[in-house]
């Protein structure tokens, strides 16, 4: 009995450990951005405007160190290039920070692009600083304009990119810009992963599944991810199995774990 007692113990405090470790981990509302400082530092691109390189980003967010097709949203101020600049990353869903840009219609651009990366640039200016270029528009550009203003009630969170903003922090040699964050794809359930890991410690019979993309899962993969999400394959199988009130949200945490090691959005009921 007090064999059985301690075990229930272990488990219940592997479960208590495991929610704590994954708060850092999962994705809440997307995107999750940091709250903190991270660095910028934008080249001129040919397919967008910047291509811009993020560093300094902390583990378990939607974005990360990396490189971003990036785009100007402030005319006035002229980027320096290929030096870091310190920015706060802010989501264009409703933001508290340039909240007069009229921002659905820069996400219906980002979603529907048209023509040379100039005529994209112009249409987003036309929103962010009400710029003509000399000349006028562009048929590309004007038609990506009078689609976005045709589509007012566009719901970003449907498109595959939405715009980050990315807002200098007291520095005079950066500009306004964003990023294009591309939104992965839903995450895999709290039963595929159970099925793949238990397949991995010899507990469950049968083959490793396959991603939606035809890639197959294997023993190092598997472990790949436990290591980033900072468990062993056997605490991540207790997670996955456990039973009891309450249990959906650990197991659901775990899977989301392991789906965010694995490049993927969390799994959609």
């Amino acid at each position: 009995m007090k064999t059985k007692l301690l075990a229930i113990t272990t488990v219940a405090l592997l479960m208590l450990s495991s929610s704590m470790l994954l708060a850092t981990v999962k994705a809440t509302t997307w995107p999750n951005l940091p709250s903190t400082t991270v660095q910028l530092t934008a080249v001129d691109g040919t397919t967008s405007y910047f291509i811009s390189t993020l560093s300094g980003v902390p583990a378990g967010f939607d974005v990360h160190n990396g490189v971003y097709p990036g785009w100007c949203v402030d005319r006035s101020v002229t980027m320096i290039r290929s030096v870091a600049h310190d920015v706060k990353l802010y989501s264009s869903i409703s933001p508290p920070v340039l909240s007069s840009i009229n921002w659905i219609a820069v996400n219906y651009i980002l979603n529907h692009k048209q023509g040379t990366m100039m005529d994209v640039q112009n249409a987003i200016w036309h929103f962010t600083d009400n710029y003509t270029p000399p000349g006028g528009f562009s048929a590309a550009a004007q038609a990506m304009i009078d689609a976005a203003d045709a589509n007012p009630s566009y719901d970003p969170t449907t498109g595959a990119i939405l715009a980050i903003i990315c807002l200098p922090q007291d520095d005079p040699g950066a500009q306004n810009s964003i990023i294009e964050l591309t939104k992965l794809l839903p995450g895999y359930t709290p039963g595929f992963w159970k099925h793949n890991i238990g397949v991995a410690l010899g507990y469950n019979p049968g083959n490793y599944s396959a991603f939606n993309d035809g890639t197959k899962l294997t023993e190092a993969m598997l472990q790949g991810y436990a290591t980033t999400v900072g468990v062993t394959l056997q605490e991540a199988y207790d997670a996955l199995t456990a039973k009891g009130p309450g249990m959906d949200v650990v197991r659901a945490d775990m899977a989301n774990a392991f789906n965010a090691a694995a490049g993927y959005g969390p799994f959609e009921d």
